[in-house]
């Protein structure tokens, strides 16, 4: 072992030492710990039993960072008597960016090759973000929830982790550099760890408060996980010190954090708030583990960590961790496309020893040979280079993809009436459900419908915003504002997207319309729900309807789904009761057809993109409509006989008697699971408005 006095900075393989000067360069216990750490994430990730909390397997990583990287540090100092920024990041770009690069890559093409470019250009965002290690903030921006459901998750999403690490390796050297600069070298330790034990406090108790506040935030913030990194690197830090430990306790203190590593990572669950306080066992037991085995005691956890599989799963720990998400993820996500049963404990099993063999090879041809090269690890520029390619290699990668994939951004012209007539439109839903291919002209563009307002530019966000806002008694009136006739559409976001079939109804029939939406919010919340904001519209909705006195009130909306049918049932009664109250008629307008509930396929346009040329399978079986739905859909017309409500069935303008087709004469139906498109909504004004013309002459002449 070198002395204190000539620390070396690399190993014999070239690798650099991330020990303290007073450790030994090189800590098999430490590279058994990344072992154990990274089968803890993978077997969690894969849905193993037992360890439903393996995620801790990401707490036990940011501690050894912490303390390889501040012994990095130590040991160049006290080597060189100097710090080289420069050489620290380009020791930093030959270890993780080009694995790191192969895998994003990778995923990024996968994904538009199974899933189809929507999907596949929502990833390659997510590969930009993740290329400049701000992965971690796109998922706070983005709202991800790591312990979310597979089916929606990004394949990256398990790149937050390397963009917190980052995130610290950009600030803890600066101040390192500045403490080794400006205090003397005896107090140098001191100083060091004082600091480290300001952050670790404030982190800390940052990360408590912010998981009750704001868990998502907490959950990927560099401030809350900073307490992490910052205990391991005062572990290096006091390396003096734990030296002179008894071999009985340290050998003690490396047995006890092993088990709390197991308990960690068999007690909690995924409904454990993380990180808050909970997250301070796994990390105090691997601080424990490490600082124990700086005495290198005889009887210690070192003798199960040393073992040679702890040391080869260690030493392919970084392209395990890599490859294992995206592989699981995609699986996950293209079985439940499927429509299949969920992967067995074999196949995920399976999916694991893919990850490994991915990783081995990774760690021979990728890894190793570049950050080895002796000429890169020669030259600090040229490192410095090919991090810098790697990264903007990828974002130009990831952007063109984006590009390519882009396609047109407006719609072309569509054949046939621009609104056409029930029978006519029923014929064309019947022709639409027997189409094998996506037309060549489509509208609205795929790539723009994740982005389109669900009210078309007729109606300004200005007027939307004024009533969701609940700011006016006095909406903005569409239509004929001379019309004899007001009608009243009012409902949750399903009025928003019957908003343009309305406008439409509303201009032909000369009728004045007044829109009343918020999403989330269906007419007929009773209960509980007053006391809240979709209360406080429904208040606010009537005090409107009464100053407006409507004609007719036409409601519409989704399912409430945290109460039984039963009582939107109850709650559309009073509703119509009240409307009724007023002086104007209740139409119940029935739902659209929802790609949802029992519906295993991935959303319409993305189904489109990723499956052109077998456009049935995107079409929306009606007998997993009535599965999911039928019993709503009754519950409204009950509600509506009860009143003496007219009740409006939509379905025919958007399904057959066995399936409701995506694509009607090059019209894309549904945005997302639950809404029309604002294009197809107005393909309907004419179809809408015969079907509420009974109802309508009905209510002119009382």
């Amino acid at each position: 072992m070198s002395s204190p006095q000539e620390p070396i900075l690399l190993l014999p393989d070239g690798d650099e030492a991330g020990t303290p000067p007073e450790d030994r360069a090189f800590r098999p216990d430490v590279q058994g710990l990344r072992a154990i750490a990274v089968a803890l994430v993978v077997l969690y990730h894969a849905k193993f039993p037992l360890l439903t909390g393996g995620f801790v397997g990401v707490d036990v990583f940011f501690v050894i960072s912490g303390f390889v990287i501040t012994g990095v540090l130590l040991r160049e100092r006290a080597a060189k008597g100097t710090t080289s920024l420069g050489e620290f990041y380009a020791r930093r770009a030959r270890r993780i960016l080009p694995a790191a690069t192969l895998v994003l890559l990778t995923t990024v093409l996968a994904v538009y090759h199974f899933q189809g470019f929507l999907r596949g250009d929502e990833v390659a965002i997510d590969g930009r973000w993740t290329a400049v290690f701000l992965a971690n903030y796109h998922a706070i921006v983005v709202g991800n929830d790591y312990f979310g459901a597979q089916g929606t998750i990004t394949p990256l999403l398990h790149f937050w982790s390397l963009a917190v690490e980052e995130q610290f390796y950009l600030v803890f050297p600066l101040a390192f550099m500045a403490i080794a600069a400006g205090v003397a070298l005896r107090f140098r330790h001191r100083v060091l760890a004082v600091v480290l034990g300001l952050v670790i406090v404030s982190s800390f108790a940052l990360s408590v408060v912010q998981t009750n506040s704001s868990p998502v935030t907490a959950f990927f913030s560099p401030f809350t996980r900073a307490w992490e990194l910052a205990l391991g690197a005062l572990v290096a830090v006091a390396a003096p010190l734990l030296r002179k430990l008894p071999q009985g306790i340290a050998a003690s203190a490396t047995w006890l954090g092993l088990l709390g590593i197991v308990i960690a990572a068999t007690a909690f669950t995924g409904s454990t708030p993380w990180p808050g306080s909970a997250v301070a066992l796994p990390v105090l037991a691997t601080a424990l583990v490490i600082a124990g085995g700086v005495v290198a005691p005889r009887f210690g956890a070192e003798m199960v960590l040393g073992m040679r599989p702890f040391l080869l799963g260690g030493e392919i720990s970084y392209a395990l961790y890599l490859w294992h998400f995206p592989i699981l993820v995609l699986a996950f996500q293209q079985t439940a496309r499927a429509g299949g049963v969920p992967l067995g404990i074999v196949s995920r099993g399976l999916l694991v020893l893919l990850a490994v063999v991915l990783a081995v090879g990774t760690n021979l041809l990728v890894e190793n040979p570049v950050r080895r090269a002796r000429v890169l690890v020669a030259s600090r520029r040229l490192s410095l280079v090919l991090g810098a390619s790697l990264i903007s290699g990828t974002l130009i990668v990831c952007t063109v993809m984006i590009d390519i994939h882009r396609g047109p951004s407006h719609a072309s012209p569509l054949p046939g009436p621009s609104a056409p007539s029930v029978a006519t439109l029923r014929a064309q839903v019947t022709g639409a459900a027997s189409a094998t291919q996506a037309p060549d002209v489509l509208a609205p563009p795929l790539i723009n419908i994740p982005s389109t307002p669900l009210h078309p530019a007729a109606i300004s966000n200005e007027c939307v915003g004024a009533v969701q806002n609940m700011a006016t008694l006095h909406p903005c009136v569409f239509g004929d504002p001379h019309g004899s006739l007001t009608v009243a559409l009012l409902g949750d976001s399903q009025a928003m997207t019957w908003s343009n079939a309305f406008l439409g109804a509303a201009t032909r029939g000369h009728w004045r319309l007044v829109v009343l939406g918020l999403d989330g919010c269906p007419p007929w919340l009773i209960g509980s729900q007053a006391q809240t904001t979709c209360g406080a519209f429904h208040r606010y909705a009537h005090k409107v309807l009464a100053e407006l006195h409507p004609n007719v009130v036409v409601v519409t909306g989704a399912e409430t789904g945290s109460v039984p049918v039963a009582a939107d049932e109850r709650g559309l009664v009073a509703l119509a009761r009240s409307i009724k109250g007023l002086g104007a008629s209740p139409i119940v307008l029935g739902s659209i057809p929802w790609w949802a509930g029992a519906w295993t396929g991935p959303e319409p346009a993305e189904c489109i993109a990723e499956q052109p040329a077998s456009l049935k399978g995107c079409n929306l079986p009606v007998s997993v409509l009535e599965h999911s739905y039928g019993a709503f859909h009754t519950a409204l017309r009950n509600g509506a006989a009860q009143t003496g409500s007219a009740y409006v069935d939509v379905q025919p303008l958007f399904c057959t008697a066995s399936s409701c087709p995506v694509i009607v004469n090059h019209r894309v139906v549904a945005q997302g699971r639950f809404h029309l498109t604002s294009l197809y909504s107005g393909y309907l004004s004419r179809a809408i408005g015969e079907l509420l013309s009974p109802a309508l002459v009905r209510q002119s002449k009382s």
